[in-house]
């Protein structure tokens, strides 16, 4: 075997096509495979194309490619032991979809009613049901579509990693049995179209919470009032004073409100401290 790195400048474009080795599937569009990792690990990897041929080598009359310096060094040393015996390469091969194909693909075409095939294969976190591992793209996410077509069949990847796991490997992960029972799929919906319950839950339930909590734990008590009133007047001022539409006008005034109120109903327990202090048992306690 040599190296073809520079060989550019004297070996023509038809004389490079034409003398792929059996790694090669740049006729069907795929590009060069590596031989070392399709050998060693049994992974699909798809070599980047180089205009000096770096990661080329000549073995055979015919040129083989390596995804990394690694693999183009160990095809060098030992390249009969990577490119000769049969198959050269699985008979069925993945093909990465480009986003504008992707694009196009109707929903009840995917494979795995379109949950992600490597996430499911990896299985859910420890404690939970295998339903947390079917998952699907947000369909109101802006990134692009992660498919891949393998043996007459389109399987969608939660993302681009994913989505090279699967070209590596595929498989792995095309022979899945989803289980009876699915989780539900994601309806997008707009918010002001939503029932009463449902707009509050999408709008204000997380702020809700986390007021609610402090409620509890600062138990405001309004001089004159009862708990019931000075808990809803805390939780009006909170929820304007922590307004994430607020101007930095408005959230400093709305803030300045919220800290008076709050002074004031801590006014009661810090009297009481005080005066506690102030006198001794025989003086708080009625005589005999």
């Amino acid at each position: 075997p040599s190296p073809m790195a520079m060989q550019h400048m004297w070996k023509t474009r038809e004389d490079l096509t034409s003398r792929r080795g059996a790694f090669s599937e740049r006729e069907r569009g795929q590009g060069d495979y590596c031989p070392v990792c399709w050998r060693v690990k049994g992974d699909l990897v798809l070599c980047d194309d180089s205009e000096d041929l770096r990661h080329m080598v000549e073995f055979g009359d015919k040129y083989y490619v390596g995804c990394s310096p690694e693999c183009c060094r160990t095809l060098l040393s030992e390249a009969p032991n990577y490119v000769l015996g049969d198959p050269p390469l699985p008979p069925s091969l993945p093909k990465r979809l480009s986003p504008a194909a992707a694009a196009v693909v109707p929903t009840d075409a995917l494979e795995y009613k379109g949950y992600c095939a490597v996430t499911f294969k990896q299985g859910p976190p420890a404690g939970q049901p295998i339903q947390a591992a079917l998952l699907k793209p947000d369909p109101a996410g802006q990134d692009p579509l992660h498919m891949a077509e393998y043996e007459g069949k389109t399987f969608r990847m939660l993302s681009a990693d994913k989505l090279e796991l699967f070209m590596r490997r595929p498989h792995e992960y095309s022979q899945l049995t989803l289980p009876v029972k699915l989780p539900f799929d994601k309806v997008q919906a707009k918010v002001d179209e939503l029932p009463l319950v449902g707009y509050l839950e999408e709008t204000v339930v997380k702020s809700m919470q986390v007021a609610l909590v402090d409620i509890g734990r600062r138990r405001p008590r309004f001089p004159g009032t009862g708990n019931k009133v000075s808990a809803l007047v805390y939780l009006s001022l909170w929820l304007r004073a922590n307004n994430p539409l607020n101007s930095r006008g408005e959230g400093e005034r709305r803030a300045a409100l919220l800290a008076e109120y709050t002074a004031t109903c801590e006014l009661l327990t810090r009297d009481a401290g005080e005066l506690a202090t102030q006198l001794s048992v025989d003086q708080i306690l009625p005589s005999p």
